[in-house]
């Protein structure tokens, strides 16, 4: 009896442990590893060339490493062939007291160069200045020009201050050698006083093959004009930047895809001041947002983007800025003044240019 109540125990006891769950520890979730991400930064040097010129520089065009050619007043067009270690001027003969404030280069030969005011002109050579041809004559008095650009060697546009309350926009479809003008009612009316500066030239700015936009100021707001046909219809919106009086506004723009752009200016008499010197733009110019924080230095005359460093740089007589983030944050790099920017879409070489004959080649780098 005694043996047989055991065995029952044992029994139980076996079947009880047997019923028993496994007590599982809870599992610990696995935080994914955080990788830290090192922001992009970049080192600028600005090594000084010898431009043997006191004129105003305000056109700048780099073909690529090695061609880059300049202008400005007093008829000044300079070129350099062996990556600016040496810059050589070519006059146009009979027009040597012109101001150029713009030119468009294509190669180390062909170059076509842009005189602003009444009568205006524009010249082009095809065999490296040592002579220039007259491709466009204006001799309406109100024709100022604020710059061109050019979205190959054949399409460029122009456009000049209002004549009778509207820009006047000329575009070429054969290399700048002849020109066809825009027809007014295409084009939106002028608020009063609003006009375009030719600071840098680059107060119209093109993208792709049929982009392009116009910065203004001088008015009531400074606008942006944009045409998606390649100049032929236009609209304007706000620019949400500095505007009110004449010395302030839009004075240039840079798109550095089909969305994705920059408008930068301000007041050029306040040069020191940063409210309403920058907005951008990721619809294509439709509408503008004003950058409110972390601004530009002050006043800006130039916008380019750096196709090879991916970044955006800035220049005035305030001195010279660059973004990495597409204008959320600005960093400035060198307190000089420059007027205008040219940067080679083949490899990024980068020239700033400026008064007195002022020409600085730069060197970029990654930290």
């Amino acid at each position: 009896m005694k043996k047989l109540l055991l065995i029952l125990l044992s029994g139980i006891f076996l079947y009880s442990c047997s019923s028993q769950k496994e007590v599982e520890k809870p599992k610990t979730e696995e935080k994914p590893q955080q990788v830290a991400i090192k922001k992009r930064e970049l080192s600028f040097e600005f090594e000084t060339q010898n431009s043997k010129t006191n004129a105003s520089l305000r056109g700048i065009s780099v073909v690529d490493s090695l061609t880059a050619w300049a202008s400005g007043s007093k008829g000044t067009i300079l070129r350099t062939t062996d990556g600016g270690k040496s810059w050589h001027e070519s006059k146009v003969k009979g027009y040597e007291s012109l101001d150029f404030r713009d030119i468009e280069a294509f190669s180390k030969n062909s170059a076509i160069v842009m005189c602003v005011d009444a009568p205006a002109f524009f010249f082009k050579t095809t065999d490296g200045g040592k002579n220039w041809k007259r491709k466009y004559m204006n001799l309406d008095p109100k024709i100022f020009f604020d710059g061109f650009a050019f979205y190959d060697e054949d399409n460029g546009i122009a456009f000049s201050d209002p004549i009778d309350g509207r820009f006047f926009i000329v575009k070429t479809k054969d290399g700048g050698d002849t020109w066809r003008e825009i027809p007014s009612m295409n084009i939106p009316g002028v608020l009063k006083s609003e006009g375009g500066f030719a600071a840098s030239g680059t107060s119209i700015s093109i993208f792709g093959k049929d982009l392009v936009w116009i910065g203004t100021g001088g008015g009531e707001r400074s606008r942006i004009f944009f045409s998606q046909d390649a100049g032929e219809n236009w609209r304007a919106v706000d620019s949400k930047m500095k505007g009110g009086n004449s010395t302030s506004g839009v004075f240039s723009i840079a798109f550095k895809d089909d969305l994705n752009g920059l408008a930068v200016g301000g007041d050029y008499k306040n040069n020191k001041d940063k409210n309403g010197n920058a907005a951008y733009s990721d619809d294509g110019g439709l509408s503008w947002m004003p950058i409110e924080t972390n601004q530009p230095s002050g006043f800006k005359s130039c916008v380019a983007w750096n196709p090879q460093n991916k970044f955006y740089l800035v220049t005035g007589t305030s001195g010279t800025d660059y973004t990495i983030d597409d204008g959320k944050t600005w960093i400035q790099v060198d307190q000089k003044s420059f007027n205008s920017i040219g940067i080679s879409k083949t490899d990024g070489t980068t020239f700033l240019i400026g008064d007195n004959g002022s020409i600085a080649k730069l060197k970029v780098t990654e930290k």
